[in-house]
């Protein structure tokens, strides 16, 4: 599309305008641990030629008459102002040390983003003679999860000494990616949509959720970070996964399942319920497929115990097919237009029905929310001479977040939860519950 001065912007942006603040700053703030001397003055021309590529990086959140817009900034002398106070480098920190790392990335996912008057990013640099780290946070409704990756390679190639990539302004708008293709389509998938949910409820019947809530709270506060690596290298679990003949992803979100149930042992009905993005790139006509932007949705798994791994494995995969399939018939059409239409409210409305939900009590019940970005060696460009060592990507979410990927055959997992419910030992039991999970994976083979 053209770069107009003012973007619409699409139903999860304003859900996210409207959510900014009450629930936290909803950032993206990604942790990069790097191999290789970098540059200071390298890093910050990096970091100034992709606020200049991407026109999302030096947006503005403006009122309308009756709505919110996103204003494109001109690349000039204030866009420069307002780099000087988003680039900072943080040289009191050793960027060795993970844990002083997981500090910072602490402070910064609760830090608010000036959306109206500055740029909707913020970069904190560590130098180091030999493992320099880069934390580069984005605000969520400037892009999603997978826009962060291209930002990351793109920051990767430059600083090997590739040109900086441009982006063009994609059209924010989900519907060609969920709206049927033909009118006449439209009965059947409603139909379908009905009898999904009604399936749905009717499975969930029952249950007992198992979360890690260990107190109730009418509002959010703040929000921490936990890293953990998966005790097994990516290899293994790539054929461990080939062996039971399912995929990593399958088996990660069943081993994470698993966690949450051994949490509950006596009970017989204890379920974990666990979202899963998924990235509607794919299902958009290949002429009007976006790049940048927010293009995601989820669904709803549900783990249970099962008489052996086998079998759970094969409900799992049967439920998540299940929703794929209803991505790719378009029988999300319905209730994803219904959210087309929720921005029709205005901030103030759709604020309170977000600060409401919390005070009484009335969101989903979720044990988790899983992410995945896979394997992303791609990100090391080939012979680079500065190379991403480890990554921890991170989000705000409502419920306990698990944000997971491969680098460098090892299997990264950064836990988010909010402090109002969920205290750090809790993640901490998690955390233990998971490892022995996979350890016994390993130690079971298939």
């Amino acid at each position: 599309m053209a770069a107009p001065d003012l973007i619409a912007l699409n139903r999860s942006e304003h859900m996210y305008w409207a959510a900014e603040g009450y629930i936290g700053p909803i950032n993206i703030p990604f942790m990069l641990r790097l191999d290789g001397p970098v540059d200071p003055a390298l890093m910050r021309q990096t970091l100034r030629e992709l606020v200049s590529g991407c026109p999302r990086l030096r947006s503005v959140i403006e009122p309308t008459a009756f709505s919110y817009r996103m204003r494109i900034l001109p690349d000039d002398a204030l866009v420069d102002q307002l780099f000087d106070d988003a680039y900072q480098e943080e040289p009191g920190i050793d960027a060795a040390d993970r844990t002083a790392l997981e500090a910072l990335h602490n402070r910064l996912i609760n830090r608010d983003l000036p959306l109206e008057r500055g740029m909707p990013w913020c970069a904190r640099f560590v130098p180091h003679a030999t493992q320099p780290a880069l934390l580069f946070s984005i605000h969520h409704i400037v892009g999603d999860g997978r826009s962060m990756v291209q930002i990351l390679s793109a920051i990767m190639a430059r600083l090997n000494g590739e040109p900086m990539k441009t982006w063009p302004l994609d059209d924010p708008s989900m519907l060609p990616a969920v709206m049927p293709v033909k009118w006449w389509q439209w009965p059947g998938n409603i139909l379908r949509w009905w009898r999904n949910t009604r399936s749905d409820k009717q499975a969930a019947q029952g249950l007992n959720i198992v979360t890690l809530t260990r107190r109730q709270s009418q509002r959010y506060t703040t929000s921490g970070i936990c890293y953990h690596e998966v005790p097994c290298p990516a290899e293994d679990m790539k054929r461990l996964a080939k062996a039971h003949g399912t995929t990593v992803n399958t088996l990660l979100t069943n081993a994470i399942g698993n966690a949450f149930l051994a949490l509950a042992p006596e009970d017989p009905q204890a379920a974990a319920a666990i979202r899963i993005s998924v990235d509607l790139r794919r299902y958009f006509p290949q002429d009007k497929t976006p790049a940048f932007g927010n293009f995601v949705h989820s669904f709803l798994v549900l783990v249970r115990r099962h008489p052996d791994l086998k079998a759970q494995l094969a409900s799992l995969e049967s439920q998540v097919k299940t929703h794929l399939a209803r991505y790719q018939r378009r029988e999300y059409a319905l209730p994803l237009l219904f959210y087309e239409a929720l921005p029709l409210l205005g901030r103030n409305l759709f604020s309170y029905l977000i600060v409401n939900s919390k005070a009484k009590g009335t969101l989903p019940i979720l044990s988790g929310h899983i992410t995945n970005l896979g394997a992303s060696e791609f990100l090391n460009p080939p012979n680079a001479r500065t190379r991403l060592n480890e990554l921890w990507p991170t989000t705000l979410s409502s419920a306990f977040l698990i944000f997971a990927v491969i680098l460098n055959g090892r299997q990264f997992l950064c836990l988010v939860h909010q402090h109002d419910e969920i205290p750090h030992e809790a993640v901490a039991a998690f955390r233990q519950a998971l490892d022995t999970q996979i350890q016994q994976l390993m130690t079971a083979g298939p």
